[in-house]
């Protein structure tokens, strides 16, 4: 108890000093605290996001842009993939349900994507919050965070506000009859229609203005392909065999058929792709961004440290004084050492905890921001890498702070004063 009140009574006669060594290992805890949370937030968030998503199957080009478009749906130019192949997926007995992608079109900024029940449903896993799924042209089920309600209607865009190729289609509507159930993904935004309506609209569209497109060489995003025209009356499952599309997602029966699949779809005409097997190689590169920001943050701490150093013997030089009269007055060697020593793992203690909360707050306002830019949601919670850091630090923080009170320790209270006088 008595310790105590000495303590206090010190720290309230060394405010600066206590409270800039304090400073200085919150802020070094918590910029380390910040780059261990955040990249491990990415990376989960990243991978739960691709849960649902076992194989995907498009055109010739990048494995990545495939990816971050099927899962994280990010507008970009895909090649298209035949329908013809998307018959023989469906086919495939090694397949337990296929389902197509088709994008491009935009309803006040959030995806419309072509597809067909299988993926509303999960092959039916999944039971929508309200309403049913989509049962004909121009009925749409929209995700958790869309802002449509059941019974709203809705005209989308192709492609989005400030491209040069984007364009109304005010002519035509979406009735809202199904929404989808929350999964913290970029999907609570999405708008799923049937693919055969977005056909429909494209090639209406193209054949009022009169264009000829063809599927490589179509002016706006990928998804839709105009390559022949088309009579309105035409059913759908013709149009379905020559329209094309940004990509199939498929559920394999098994994991060994998934590999099978997969070789069977690496050719010259189509790639197959495993999303958690390419984010593996991105977070490769993130983990090389993560080892350059960890050498940072330790030639920060290290800096930091030789800094703490030469301020806590500066702020027990202040104390020489007072602690050679308490030697004078009696106070045993060992109960001053203590004190002092005490003193540093106090305020160490409450800095590395402050860090620790600071951190803590700023990945999670960093995943926030995050998660609004990219739609999916980041985890930030301190794991088993944090808490060996955090105890291996102030391991080494109150061995550090053994230096300066072994030279209190050992200075004579006499020399002490007479120094002081002079």
């Amino acid at each position: 108890m008595l310790m105590l009140k000495l303590l206090l009574l010190d720290f309230k006669k060394s405010k600066f000093g206590s409270l800039l060594i304090i400073f200085l290992i919150a802020l070094s805890t918590a910029l380390s605290i910040t780059v261990s949370l955040q990249e491990r937030a990415l990376r989960e968030g990243s991978a739960q996001a691709a849960d649902r998503f076992d194989l995907v199957i498009g055109a010739p080009g990048s494995e990545v842009q495939l990816v971050l478009s099927t899962v994280f749906l990010q507008p970009s130019l895909l090649n298209l993939l035949d329908t013809a192949v998307f018959k023989e997926i469906e086919a495939n007995p090694l397949v337990d349900w296929a389902a197509p992608l088709a994008f491009g079109d935009y309803y006040q900024g959030m995806p419309i994507v072509g597809t067909n029940t299988a993926l509303v449903l999960d092959g039916g896993e999944r039971q929508l919050t309200a309403g049913r799924t989509f049962e004909k042209d121009y009925e749409a089920v929209v995700g958790a965070k869309s802002g449509l309600a059941l019974g709203d209607s809705f005209s989308p865009m192709h492609g989005q506000l400030g491209e040069s190729n984007h364009h109304a289609h005010d002519d035509v509507e979406y009735h809202v009859v199904g929404i989808l159930p929350e999964e913290g993904s970029v999907w609570d935004k999405a708008l799923l229609v049937p693919i055969t309506s977005v056909w429909d609209i494209h090639q209406h569209h193209d054949h009022d203005h009169d264009h000829d497109r063809h599927a490589h060489e179509h002016d706006g995003p990928p998804g839709y392909v105009d390559e022949h025209d088309h009579d309105h009356d035409h059913d759908h499952s013709h149009a379905i065999e020559e329209l094309g599309m940004s990509a199939v997602v498929i559920k394999p029966q098994s994991f060994a058929g998934a590999y099978q699949l997969r070789s069977q779809y690496k050719t010259e005409a189509t790639q197959a792709v495993f999303p958690a097997e390419v984010l593996v190689r991105v977070y490769g590169v993130l983990g090389d961004s993560k080892e350059v920001l960890l050498w940072v943050s330790i030639v920060t701490q290290v800096l930091v440290a030789t800094a703490l150093l030469m301020i806590i013997v500066l702020y027990l030089q202040n104390r020489q004084k007072q602690v050679a009269a308490w030697r004078i007055f009696g106070a045993p060697r060992a109960k001053i050492f203590l004190l002092v020593w005490f003193a540093l793992i106090v305020m160490i203690a409450i800095a590395m905890l402050l860090g620790t909360v600071i951190g803590y707050i700023a990945a999670q306002l960093i995943s926030q921001h995050l998660s609004q830019q990219s739609g999916f949601v980041l985890p930030v919670r301190l794991g088993e890498e944090e808490y060996l850091f955090i105890v291996f630090n102030f391991i080494f923080a109150i061995l550090l702070a053994l230096l300066p009170s072994l030279l209190l320790y050992r200075r004579s209270p006499i020399n002490v004063l007479r120094n002081t006088q002079e």
